[in-house]
């Protein structure tokens, strides 16, 4: 077979250059990871006995992200004939000898496992620097990460000051860089010019300023194995384990046509608040949402939805979810929910990926001068309102320990 397919020549360049380290920083719609998707893929198909070793901070992230660019990069070439897929171990091993394998950050064996001659870790700012040595002691031959430079992180002050200008090549991207964008991709991210933290990252793929995201007090953690002997939540798809803890309630954010309806559970235990993500989808009809509801959460348990949408939630209590109500809203009800959540440790289930992109992505507005002001953007957060509407209402709640 013969490699035929439309590459970006910026990322082709600097991935098939000499250098040890590629390290690409850019913004969104940049296309950066399934670029690199490519090369690796590339180098499998032609190079034999090679191994190759795609890492990222979790299990989902790698299936909603590069384990399924891949399956779609192998369907668009015909090459599936050529790669055989394990979708139990998570690797492609290719007609040659050559593989790659797929595995978490989280998997102690894994970092500290057998060598390979590539490596890959994606959206490497979620991976800790510790990590990223284990792994890359461990390549022979070549390392990529890249990154929505959120804020500076162990590749700007450790890596890159540590490396000649001969081992590394750096790339900065852009949506501007994707020739393969359409014109309503591009509508969608231009349209957020506005917030200048949120378009210095994701617009023009520059550092941002750490004050300007709205949370920093939350962590990707799983809930502890059949949760604890006060849990009294039905388990959930999804979910690994019960969430510990007590259960303060679920919130539910109604969508629209383009926007998802998200559903949160919010558990408490020792302090902390633990949230995991249940439902988050587009579309979903009166009767979808019943369903889901009467499937995986408790009917009765407090749960608090977006009040504007009073007749869908009479609605579905009507149907039996009698433990739905409207939330309570009033002038500076957004901010004054925002500071009770920063008063917590946030626990969020790694299945959460929706939940967890909003937290990373979720910013103070700015004025005219690009100073951050007492508002965040209005965008990208269905899941936290929903969890804001669980834990805020209707009061305050007080520190449990249990």
């Amino acid at each position: 077979m013969a490699l035929d397919f439309t590459v970006n020549d910026k990322f082709f360049d600097a991935n098939f250059s000499c250098h040890r380290y590629v390290i690409h920083q850019g913004g969104t719609g940049a296309g950066k990871t399934y670029s690199i998707l490519q090369h690796l893929l590339t180098c499998a198909y032609y190079v034999k006995g090679l191994t190759i070793s795609v890492v990222a901070e979790s299990m989902p992230h790698l299936a909603r992200g590069c384990l399924r660019d891949t399956r779609k990069i192998i369907n668009t070439l015909g090459w599936n004939a050529y790669f055989t897929e394990s979708k139990t171990n998570h690797t492609f091993t290719a007609a040659n000898g050559s593989f790659i394998e797929f595995f978490p950050a989280d998997n102690d064996n894994k970092m500290r496992g057998p060598k390979r001659d590539i490596l890959f870790i994606n959206e490497c700012n979620n991976v800790s620097y510790e990590s990223f040595q284990q792994l890359d002691v461990r390549t022979r031959k070549r390392t990529i990460l890249d990154f929505n430079p959120v804020r500076r992180f162990w590749v700007h002050d450790q890596l890159m000051p540590s490396l000649t200008a001969e081992e590394y090549v750096f790339v900065k991207s852009t949506y501007k860089d994707n020739s393969f964008l359409s014109p309503a991709e591009i509508a969608n991210i231009e349209r957020r010019r506005s917030n200048a933290n949120w378009w210095k990252v994701y617009g023009e793929g520059e550092i941002g300023m750490a004050e300007g995201l709205v949370f920093s007090n939350w962590t990707a953690s799983p809930p502890s194995e059949g949760g604890s002997n006060n849990d009294k939540v039905p388990p959930s798809g999804g979910l690994r384990g019960a969430l510990p803890g007590t259960l303060l309630g679920y919130g539910l954010d109604f969508g629209y046509t383009h926007s998802p309806t998200a559903i949160v559970q919010v558990n408490e235990y020792n302090g902390e608040l633990y949230v995991h993500e249940l439902f988050y989808r587009s579309g979903a009809q009166n009767e979808e949402l019943f369903a889901f509801a009467q499937k995986h959460i408790d009917l009765k348990a407090p749960a608090i939805a977006d009040s504007a949408e009073p007749k869908t939630i009479d609605y579905l209590y009507r149907k039996g979810w009698t433990g739905l109500k409207p939330c309570a809203k009033g002038t500076d009800s957004i901010e004054f929910g925002i500071n009770l959540l920063l008063e917590r440790k946030i626990n969020i289930t790694p299945e959460s990926l929706n939940l967890i992109k909003e937290m990373r992505e979720y910013m103070w507005d700015t004025n005219k001068d690009g100073v951050p002001i007492n508002r965040p953007v209005k965008m990208n957060d269905h899941a936290i309102d929903a969890m804001r509407y669980a834990y805020c209402q209707p009061k305050k709640k007080p520190l449990r320990f249990v």
